[in-house]
């Protein structure tokens, strides 16, 4: 017996070292993967890369643009899918008004975010024509799979193929053929990035008439066919014009000095006695222009990114429930469904396809306004502009004001739009270039966050109301959900105010007893915790008390003094890196 328990404890020793070593090797491994995130080309490629179209036309970066607006127009046909809600439902249930089609819609987005996030190293390291290929390619079967589904009239298999499929072919191309674009384009990546998602605006714009067109000519199988047919032929014929820079197109990293400052220390200043006091070492610095490498766990781990993350959640959230739910509230408020039955003011589809060209007019007027006032300044703004129409929209309806009500929808749908056209741009000058795509799809994570848990609260909120006596015509219904979505946005807008959006923010030199460091107005406001706290000054009649708590209010003066210090010993550290090992 004692050997026979012997073997058995040793067995258990042996079978628990097992696991531990294959869940580090699996931790290892996914470590591994998240650590690389290079596209490094062969020579022979790089000079395959210099022309496109099978090699038939020599590369221009304006290409990329164009072929760009088109691959996302087609994939920016999923936002015109509450048009087949009814239909659909119609179909499966016999009552438009009845079924579960727009689940459909919440699956694709939350599919689309994973996506993005898992496969967001493998399209960094890999060539963007190959991820965007294999993008339209799932995409494509995603649309025959649902052509079947609604022949056969399974709900279920609807779900699997243009929700999980489908959505899988939006993660990756979505992702790839953005960050390929943004990155011909190292000084305008704002307005680069917005140029390209455009299309995925102007998706919702067209394929919303498209789409009550082919459903009201054909049937519902047929629809699906057709548009996956179309989408195929135009994204695969544009995707040959999308090509990689070349090696050293784009910063190696995040820049440490600004144009500005990278001018000051290479010329010199106007004033003399500055440039005697300006170290060799800063114009040495200034001359190399040195990086910051950022890996991308780095990233992922920044306070930075996840409060970025927060408020990215915070722009998305409203309007991307009222993108898959505005026939219904139209309907509901103004339409048909109301006490006293009438037809809208404006047809439903055609409030959904003016909505999709406001949601494109901002990705790239907002990424073009973030190229000229800074991103966290414009990010700012769009939460300031959505807080302000949330709080406005119960007003709108109940004074029945139709028009009053689009306007407010419209207005926040080109903050919504350019959410999307800044934030790659966003993340490229926070974490560097090579990190975009995987910090690009984490952060799209959020986009199926709201669309699944914002999309089944609203839902869930209406349908309990109504089950308790609501009818769809009652304004409470509605404006329950808005106040949870005003909150959420007021705390992305708190987020963003602390998200260190400059390198010279995040790379700012702390003291040893700092507890928070804040800018304010442009200047710097740290609070210090003092541990041996001398005392403070006896008022008369008064006691001994300790001074825990010290704040400063940097002047710039004081706060450029600083951040030169921190430059110069920045730079002994590159010029030794750079110096060759004698040893």
């Amino acid at each position: 017996m004692d050997h026979a328990a012997a073997d058995g404890l040793l067995f258990s020793r042996i079978s628990l070292q097992g696991e531990q070593r294959g869940r580090r090797g699996l931790l290892n491994l996914i470590m591994d993967y998240y650590s690389h995130t290079e596209y490094q080309p062969s020579r022979e490629q790089i000079e395959k890369d210099k022309f496109v179209f099978f090699g038939l036309i020599r590369c221009q970066p304006w290409m990329a643009i164009p072929a760009g607006i088109l691959i996302q127009f087609c994939y920016g046909s999923v936002y015109a899918w509450s048009i087949f809600n009814g239909p659909i439902n119609e179909l499966v249930t016999g009552d438009p008004a009845r079924g579960s089609a727009e689940i459909t819609f919440y699956i694709a987005l939350g599919v689309l975010g994973v996506t993005a996030a898992i496969c967001g190293p493998w399209i960094e390291t890999n060539h963007p024509r190959k991820s965007g290929i294999i993008g339209l390619v799932v995409f494509f079967s995603g649309h025959l799979t649902s052509a079947l589904a609604v022949y056969v009239r399974m709900i279920s298999m609807l779900y699997f193929g243009y929700g999980f499929v489908a959505g899988i072919g939006l993660g990756i191309g979505y992702v790839s053929t953005i960050d390929a674009v943004s990155k011909w384009w190292p000084r305008a990546r704002g307005t680069a990035a917005g140029c390209a998602v455009m299309g995925f605006g102007g998706g919702s714009l067209a394929f919303s008439a498209i789409n009550k067109w082919l459903i009201d000519s054909t049937n519902l199988p047929l629809t699906f066919l057709i548009l996956g047919t179309l989408n195929f032929v135009v994204m695969l014929v544009s995707i040959q014009f999308i090509s990689p820079p070349p090696p050293g197109h784009n910063p190696d990293g995040v820049v440490v000095l600004d144009p500005t400052e990278r001018q000051q220390y290479v010329t010199g200043s106007q004033d003399p006695e500055k440039n005697a006091q300006n170290p060799r070492a800063l114009a040495a610095l200034a001359a190399d222009q040195p990086t910051l490498q950022v890996s991308l766990s780095e990233a992922l781990r920044s306070r930075d990114f996840w409060l970025l993350y927060v408020a990215f959640l915070a722009n998305i959230v409203f309007c991307l429930v009222i993108i898959s739910n505005l026939p219904r509230i139209i309907d509901g408020l103004f339409g048909m469904g109301r006490r006293e039955p009438r037809p809208p003011p404006l047809p439903a589809y055609i409030a959904v396809s003016i909505e999709g060209g406001f949601n494109m007019l901002g990705r790239v007027l907002v990424g073009l306004l973030s190229d000229l006032i800074g991103r966290k300044t414009t990010f700012l703004l769009l939460l300031a502009i959505q807080i302000a129409v949330i709080s406005f929209v119960p007003v709108a309806i109940h004074a029945d004001s139709f028009w009053g009500f689009l306007v407010l929808v419209w207005t926040a749908t080109v903050c919504y739009g350019g959410g999307f056209g800044m934030i790659p741009a966003f993340v490229a000058d926070m974490f560097g270039i090579n990190n975009t795509s995987s910090c690009h799809g984490v952060l799209l994570t959020a986009w199926s966050l709201a669309s699944i848990v914002g999309g089944l609260v609203f839902t869930g909120v209406l349908n309990h109301l109504i089950s308790h006596g609501a009818h769809v015509w009652e304004p409470h219904i509605y404006t329950a959900n808005f106040a949870w979505m005003l909150g959420v946005t007021v705390v992305g807008f708190v987020c963003c105010l602390f998200v260190r959006a400059s390198i010279r923010d995040r790379m700012f030199p702390a003291l040893p007893n700092q507890v928070l460091r804040l800018r304010i107005f442009g200047r710097v406001f740290r609070v210090l915790c003092l541990r041996h706290a001398p005392p403070c000054e006896v008022p008369p009649g008064g006691r001994k008390r300790l001074k825990l708590m010290e704040f400063e209010y940097l002047s710039r003066q004081q706060e450029q003094a600083a951040w030169e210090e921190y430059l110069a010993l920045r730079a002994v550290q590159h010029r030794l890196m750079k110096e060759p090992n004698d040893c």
